[in-house]
């Protein structure tokens, strides 16, 4: 009896937010980033000061698709035999997957468990690709919070065609999402990323980065290594041995070479993900790990009208560094209209349309399994 009161409960109180997130306004979000080069007339110079953006609160919709979590998938799979486990020195990581599935990390004494129970020791992290495609999209199944829209869904393909035959012009970003704006104050900006993976070659600065390694050969970032004990499903990410960086040190380091650039420390504008009241510093230590062609946010309110922010930095290599041109624009739209974000380095062509949620799909969704 009491059983089916708590169900009942529990049923009611999925209903009732999912009433509540109906009534809400929902809005599909259609966005075509890309990449111009500016006419040899223009006199507009950019300075070689960074703008860092701070991802902060903002909702990813990218890097679960592109960092999936295996942990249920590892705690499956059997240790590798000896002779198939291949070295970590000899190969970079993506390449080091063996014709049969399993894990061939090296494994702590028994005497070194923190447990009683037998624990695997595995790499869990899939490394970044050197260059993401333009397209994203999702199986556009209906959530209660942000989410990517099926590849249908698309409206602007077409455009998106015609900049890519432009002279000079290159689409970094095509991606759809679906989203119930809130006020300005409330509102959580969204971030993205997009185009050529720099983190090899260039640090956030743009600077080179300088390899420590003897015989030259390329370095790879190691991989976080994750404990996996079967029975308690319990999940510990750590660095693997040897590479447990100094925070303290590490944003040391960051400090020197931001002065290095940019010649001072001063003060940096804030986020579009911080709320207009926030009054946290940007701090280095919440600064992305991957440094990309295209980076940054875009924030959605509704205070009777719809109104963008966007922030992104846009990496241009320049000879022996990066160039980074800080974008950063408001604007009121409509939906339904397209609208066009201009700027010398960096266009976004923005649609807005509303979008009705299937009301069906949504209960059936957050109901609770019996």
């Amino acid at each position: 009896m009491s059983k089916a009161v708590n169900c009942s409960v529990l049923c009611l109180a999925v209903l009732s937010s999912i009433l509540q997130a109906q009534e809400q306004r929902w809005f599909e979000v259609e966005m075509v980033v890309f990449s111009q080069t500016p006419p040899q007339v223009l006199q507009e110079t950019f300075g070689d000061t960074v703008t860092p953006i701070k991802p902060g609160r903002a909702f990813d919709l990218l890097t679960p698709r592109l960092q999936p979590n295996l942990l249920n998938l590892l705690a499956t799979l059997p240790l590798c035999a000896e002779t198939t486990s291949p070295l970590l020195t000899d190969k970079p990581f993506f390449n080091m997957l063996p014709k049969q599935l399993c894990i061939f990390e090296t494994q702590p004494y028994s005497w070194q468990h923190n447990s009683l129970f037998y624990t695997i020791d595995a790499y869990s992290e899939v490394p970044y690709s050197d260059h993401l495609p333009a397209l994203v999209t999702g199986n556009g199944k209906h959530q209660l919070n942000p989410y990517l829209a099926e590849q249908p869904s698309l409206q602007l393909t077409d455009i998106a065609t015609k900049i890519n035959r432009i002279s000079g012009s290159h689409v970094l970003l095509h991606t759809s999402w679906r989203q119930a704006p809130v006020t300005e104050r409330r509102a959580i900006a969204s971030r993205w990323y997009a185009g050529k993976n720099f983190s090899q070659q260039f640090d956030y600065w743009g600077q080179i980065k300088q390899h420590t390694d003897v015989d030259n050969t390329e370095t790879y970032p190691t991989p976080a290594i994750s404990t996996i004990d079967p029975l308690s499903n319990d999940y510990v990410t750590s660095q693997a041995p040897g590479e447990q960086p100094n925070e303290l040190l590490t944003n040391i380091e960051q400090l020197l070479e931001q002065l290095q650039v940019t010649g001072q420390l001063g003060e940096t504008a804030l986020s579009v993900a911080d709320t207009p009241d926030s009054t946290d510093s940007m701090t280095l230590r919440y600064l992305p790990d991957q440094v990309w062609q295209l980076d940054g946010l875009f924030k959605l309110h509704l205070d009777h009208y719809l109104f963008v922010n966007t922030e992104f930095n846009l990496r241009i290599p320049d000879e022996n560094s990066l160039q980074t041109v800080y974008v950063r624009q408001s604007r009121r739209v409509i939906s339904g209209e397209i609208h066009y974000l201009d700027h010398p380095h960096l266009g976004i062509v923005l649609q807005i349309r509303r979008y009705e949620p299937p009301v069906e799909d949504n209960i059936e969704s957050a109901l609770p399994i019996q």
